[in-house]
């Protein structure tokens, strides 16, 4: 608990502390302690749910680690700039614990939603961003409600 308070308060700190690029986490996820990410897509109507994989994988896993430990917060965006769009989440787990959170614009996973604002994002060159790592994963793409209990798409 302490951990995911000290991840919102480094994200608040960020977003106060005016221009130029950042760090997304001053405190860095400690990789040997995240065990699972769970990715939920963008959810529409909640009645047929969204998908969401349960990344287990420890080099899939370690690449998300690796991916938001070493993500930049750049500038606010304006909100003439902003569209809507719904949010797809990256949330990271020590055990059953939850460790850190990040909601991400679903249309484009480089802006990220902190503080009732979007941010730009960038990911390191050398890596594909939060969504890509989602889609390459091996773990099985199932369907949650909006608190991310697994449930049944009713038929069509």
């Amino acid at each position: 608990m302490k951990k995911k308070l000290l991840c919102c308060g480094v994200l608040c700190i960020l977003c106060l502390s005016g221009c130029g690029k950042r760090d997304l986490l001053e405190e860095k996820l400690d990789e040997t302690k995240i065990d699972k990410v769970v990715v939920t897509m963008a959810m529409g109507n909640p009645v047929y749910g969204s998908e969401c994989k349960v990344i287990t994988d420890p080099k899939e896993v370690q690449d998300f680690v690796f991916l938001f430990n070493n993500a930049e917060v750049d500038e606010k965006i304006e909100k003439k700039d902003e569209w809507v769009a719904l949010s797809g989440s990256y949330t990271f787990f020590s055990g059953e614990e939850q460790v850190a959170k990040f909601n991400v614009n679903a249309n484009d996973p480089e802006r990220i939603w902190i503080n009732d604002a979007f941010y730009e994002i960038e990911y390191p060159d050398d890596m594909v961003d939060p969504y890509g790592l989602y889609s390459f994963s091996d773990a099985k793409v199932i369907i949650v409600d909006e608190n991310g209990v697994e449930m049944e798409r009713p038929a069509e």
